[in-house]
């Protein structure tokens, strides 16, 4: 068993995820029979109740065994990450329903690149990019990793334009879908990096069926040309878990 060099990129089979506990049977048992071990993020009644039980929220995953996690996230979740041998760092600040004190920890890094609103930051992460010389790239929305599908080191899929527009400039290949059509409950729609993530250098896995997306045919053909599979729980509609994130591999 290894750490990911990178967040979200493995190198090869992952053998360990963090999802959501709320993800569909269907998806557990897919990560199941392919031998993948998962770790489910617990709820938090800290947050409302959409997002109480998405990793994304309250961990940041920045490099190799190195984790960041809120001051308040989910106990039994945070051990379980220690029992994996990971380093847990945790920030300065809690996560809090109210927006933006919930979206510290929800960066986007792919590979040297980090996506995030810059100004909510929780400073504890914002000290270890900077030491690092890590490219910022600053975007407004501040739910920044559930709205980027990363698919490789230089490829994303989102619905965000400004995300979008900033992948560009930034020599990335991106593909700009329709926002909505994936469930979040108690709100209008979730987000497309929330509904899935790697779990090999070639595979994808989504908490629903990609097929049921008015973008099908975009999606398919981008990861066609980026040479990715992907999998999906077939016959269920898209549900954002704030991502699956690969957390150790073969």
């Amino acid at each position: 068993m290894k750490y990911l060099r990178f967040p979200h990129l493995p190198d090869n089979k992952v053998t360990h995820v963090l999802i959501d506990k709320r993800a569909y049977d269907k998806t557990v048992y897919l990560l199941e029979d392919l031998k993948i071990n998962i770790i489910f993020c617990e709820k938090s009644n800290d947050v409302y109740e959409a997002i109480s039980s998405h990793p994304d929220i309250f961990y940041f995953h920045y490099e190799s065994n190195l984790i960041f996690a809120a001051p308040n996230s989910p106990k039994k979740t945070t051990s379980e990450l220690f029992k994996l041998g990971f380093n847990i760092i945790f920030g300065e600040k809690g996560i809090s329903k109210k927006y933006p004190e919930d979206i510290g920890y929800n960066l986007a890094r792919i590979d040297k690149y980090i996506f995030h609103n810059f100004r909510f930051t929780d400073r504890i992460i914002l000290n270890y990019i900077e030491r690092d010389n890590l490219r910022k790239i600053h975007v407004n929305q501040g739910y920044t990793k559930c709205s980027i599908l990363i698919v490789s080191n230089k490829a994303i899929i989102t619905s965000d334009k400004k995300i979008y527009q900033k992948a560009i400039e930034n020599n990335m290949d991106a593909l700009l879908i329709v926002p909505g059509f994936i469930k979040l409950e108690g709100l209008s729609y979730g987000f497309i990096g929330g509904c899935g993530g790697l779990i090999d250098r070639d595979v994808l896995i989504f908490n629903g069926d990609i097929s049921k997306h008015p973008d099908y045919s975009k999606i398919k053909e981008f990861l066609k040309k980026q040479k990715v599979e992907c999998l999906c729980a077939e016959g269920f509609e898209l549900s954002d878990i704030g991502s699956i994130i690969p957390l150790c591999q073969q």
